[in-house]
């Protein structure tokens, strides 16, 4: 998740009506505080103030808009639902709570909130830039284009949604992913995006000698980049460097503790290189965050079996199966695992639907030449 230029926090007024002189005076501190920058004074006064008047939607609203200042994004989101609670008419509460939970990189949920409000305010914006990021995180490419692509129409200096706009053609494999390139190499502060850009379009056409050197240029301008260095981490691995591509990978992860990518790889990078003990503690990780992922399950049964934990290597493989079931390796894993049990019947019909899928992919490459 690059960073991007978010709409301020939006404080709210007391409406509704009439508070006790002492609740409207106190509600009315908390918002000096919040406006003067004290913001653990002014979570202080609207913590005070609810307990006073728990039913005060404006105050939670305020509240979760501090706590959010604070990087406190789960109390926020608490608040910021309390207030909706109460008053489901606080429209731009909604962007708030957007925003928080964008923060705290849960996308799927960002969405949600984001979608209610530009319902609500079709016009607004950051609005529509921050829905378009989160859906491109999401994976969910063809509907951020609605949102990305008149947003860079109406703003189109923002370099941030300028890049999330380069990744969806990209991904969508769309042609005018050239122009956003040299949009980005020309605008302020731009270059190092658009070499980063340019790396992962290398990337995706297995060009990793010229993916490393776009990566490598943007990395010598803009080392910091979110996602940067997991990339050219990637670009290393692709090329056979996967002691270069490690140190990499620590750096992203640095940065991103519970970044699924780079857990993934970096477990896949210390299976190749042996350090099995290593690779599960980050295969498991990766687990953590995606619980149902095909490939890291299928690692972390490789890694089992590889330890001759052979019992224990069943259950990822299973689920790795049950998720991609065309994967002759994870077929192929689970006869072996079945042959080491005893299941001899088990393992001759994995053994068996093995060879139909080698057979199929064979067929495949032959129609291709």
């Amino acid at each position: 998740m690059l960073p991007v230029i978010l709409t301020a926090l939006i404080l709210v007024s007391a409406t509704g009506a009439q508070q006790p002189a002492d609740v409207a005076a106190r509600f009315n501190r908390a918002v000096e505080h919040q406006r003067q920058g004290d913001l653990q004074g002014a979570a202080e006064e609207y913590r005070a103030l609810l307990a006073i008047e728990p039913n005060y939607a404006e105050a939670y609203a305020n509240l979760g808009a501090v706590l959010s200042r604070l990087g406190r994004y789960e109390e926020a989101v608490a608040a910021y639902e309390s207030a909706l609670r109460i008053n489901p008419e606080l429209t731009p509460v909604l962007l708030n709570l957007g925003i928080a939970h964008y923060r705290a990189g849960q996308f799927a949920k960002a969405i949600e909130a984001l979608q209610r409000f530009v319902a609500a305010a079709p016009d607004h914006l950051q609005a529509h830039q921050l829905l378009g990021i989160s859906l491109v995180e999401q994976g969910r490419e063809s509907e951020a284009l609605q949102h990305l692509e008149p947003s860079v129409a109406a703003q189109s200096n923002d370099v941030t949604v300028l890049y999330y706009l380069g990744l969806v053609y990209l991904r969508l494999k769309r042609p005018e992913i050239e122009s956003v390139i040299r949009r980005l190499a020309q605008a302020p502060q731009g270059t190092p995006l658009a070499r980063m850009l340019e790396g992962q379009s290398y990337l995706e056409r297995y060009e990793f000698d010229r993916a490393a050197g776009k990566l490598e240029e943007a990395a010598r301008l803009a080392p910091d980049l979110p996602r940067l260095q997991g990339l050219l981490g990637l670009a290393y691995l692709k090329l056979g460097r996967a002691n270069e591509a490690i140190p990499r990978f620590e750096r992203e992860l640095a940065r991103s503790p519970g970044d699924f990518f780079t857990l993934y790889y970096l477990a896949y990078t210390q299976e190749k290189l042996g350090n099995l003990d290593q690779a599960r503690q980050r295969v498991e990780a990766a687990l953590r965050e995606n619980p149902q992922s095909a490939e890291a399950n299928k690692l972390l049964g490789q890694i089992l079996f590889k330890q001759g934990l052979v019992a224990a290597a069943l259950e990822p493989i299973e689920k790795a199966v049950a998720q991609e079931p065309l994967d002759s390796e994870s077929r192929y894993l689970r006869a072996r695992i079945y042959q080491r049990l005893g299941r001899a019947q088990d393992a001759a019909r994995e053994f068996a639907a093995v060879e139909q899928l080698k057979a199929k992919e064979r067929a495949q490459e032959r129609s291709k030449q």
